[in-house]
């Protein structure tokens, strides 16, 4: 990453090398992203599954009345997750997978739209015996994709997770604002690869979901960037974050004290009380109604006691 000096020029000066950082910061995580992408990067215990003509890789391990399921941002495949799936698997059944294009899953003639790529997540977790509740965890633009998943099947979902997830009115309301940096720099377009420039532009056609009613959403959001980022871009995207949160009627959010957009690398614990927070939210008021396989292990006492979050 570029080193980020103090500067103490005119304001319109350092706003304009801020900007610049970013874009550099930018174009370095691109070019980060790409390397991973053609490299042997995935999580252990990886399995196949064919999914509408792609080979799609996916990892699995735990045990629990619901299964936590871990969609990736932007560049990044289910490798993305493995510093933290193992604690997460403490908790309940986890699945990680990544998304075709993405090693170690095969590629894809379909488009990368928010809708395509949640059919192909629900096909991948009905076709490898994962049966609802999901918990669902979406880091930036995979949050896209979960709020499209619990918006369209409702009654599958426990819960969500948002892991500095990006509103889907970010740009516009970035444009409006006339601020710099609304998209992304040319520069990152020329390094990310195809499938990943599609998911971006589907992406920004994006609306807003309708909301969650009283499901349990966890907010988990990065430290400021001071330095990194213009003081108008961090406000924008705080307020984004307190959006996202409005969602449901129950929720909760986390901001880092440290970590920056990949929280649950930087700041791991963080994530993992946002997951704490949502399954013991759920397991409180898990009737058995809509899953019966909930209702038997509640009768028979073995579901999991709740969890205490430090």
């Amino acid at each position: 990453m570029v080193d980020v000096l103090d500067v103490t020029a005119e304001n319109g000066y350092k706003e304009k090398l801020e900007m610049l950082v970013r874009i550099l910061n930018g174009f370095a995580i691109a070019v980060i992203c790409a390397c991973l992408l053609t490299a042997c990067t995935t999580l252990r215990n990886a399995k196949h599954q064919q999914i509408e003509g792609a080979r799609i890789g996916y990892a699995a391990m735990g045990e629990g009345p619901v299964t936590i399921v871990l969609e990736a941002g932007l560049g990044d495949g289910m490798a993305s997750w493995d510093g933290i799936i193992d604690e997460l698997s403490r908790i309940s059944r986890v699945f990680a997978y990544s998304r075709p294009g993405y090693l170690p899953s095969g590629v894809t003639d379909r488009p990368r739209t928010p809708r395509q790529i949640v059919d192909e997540l629900r096909q991948l977790l009905k076709r490898t015996g994962h049966a609802p509740p999901y918990l669902l965890v979406g880091h930036s633009l995979g949050g896209l994709y979960v709020l499209n998943f619990v918006e369209r099947y409702p009654q599958e979902v426990a819960g969500v997770v948002l892991v500095d997830g990006r509103h889907p009115m970010t740009t516009r309301a970035c444009q409006q604002r006339q601020l710099s940096g609304c998209t992304m720099p040319r520069l990152m377009q020329a390094v990310l690869p195809g499938h990943a420039i599609d998911e971006y532009r589907a992406a920004q056609g994006a609306r807003m979901p309708a909301t969650m009613g009283d499901k349990p959403l966890a907010v988990v959001s990065r430290a400021p960037q001071r330095g990194m980022e213009s003081a108008a871009w961090r406000a924008l995207w705080s307020e984004m974050q307190l959006s996202l949160s409005e969602l449901s009627s129950r929720s909760r959010q986390l901001v880092a004290a440290h970590g920056g957009h990949y929280v649950h690398k930087e700041e791991p614990e963080r994530v993992v009380d946002g997951v704490k927070w949502v399954f013991t939210s759920w397991l409180d008021d898990a009737s058995g109604v809509a899953y019966p396989s909930i209702d038997k292990q509640l009768k028979s006492g073995s579901l999991l006691p709740p969890l205490k979050i430090n």
